[in-house]
């Protein structure tokens, strides 16, 4: 659930099915001072809620620009132990870094560390329609979240 903190109002309530070790969510401010939300988890649209599997990590994009979309990032069937959201080249920038390896209660094993560009998953990715309205092409979503401004809080 996402609410505005001006007016407490509800901007965003869905259910994403996630495992106990799934990351936590990160924001990003954007330059028109709103926040994009990532958030790992596994939509399932209404009516196909059977789960006969563990949850994919899935990665997802939210923001209240546009509160009937989520925008799929990235599927991961990686381990991924951290996660973080940061803007580099000084609020510029937009990308995640992931840190991938075996879970604590896992053997030893490899570890990995990977940055992402946020623009190019954004470029990449699958637009859910959480409404049955669909106000805008998938394309055009697509590029307005590709062109969008990230702002640092420091």
């Amino acid at each position: 659930m996402i609410v505005e903190s001006g007016s407490g109002a509800v901007q965003w309530d869905l259910k994403l099915n996630a495992r106990a070790e799934s990351p936590g969510p990160a924001t990003l401010s954007t330059a028109d001072h709103r926040s994009a939300f990532l958030i790992w988890g596994e939509y399932q649209a209404a009516g196909n809620e059977t789960r006969s599997r563990a949850p994919l990590q899935k990665l997802y994009l939210f923001h209240p620009s546009y509160t009937n979309v989520l925008l799929e990032l990235r599927n991961s069937t990686d381990q991924i132990i951290a996660f973080s959201a940061t803007l580099f080249e000084r609020s510029r920038h937009a990308c995640y870094v992931l840190l991938r390896g075996p879970q604590p209660s896992e053997e030893p094993g490899s570890v990995s560390l990977m940055k992402r560009k946020l623009k190019e998953d954004v470029s990449e990715s699958r637009v859910i329609w959480l409404s049955q309205v669909a106000v805008d092409s998938e394309q055009y979503v697509r590029d307005r979240l590709y062109r969008m401004r990230f702002h640092s809080r420091v």
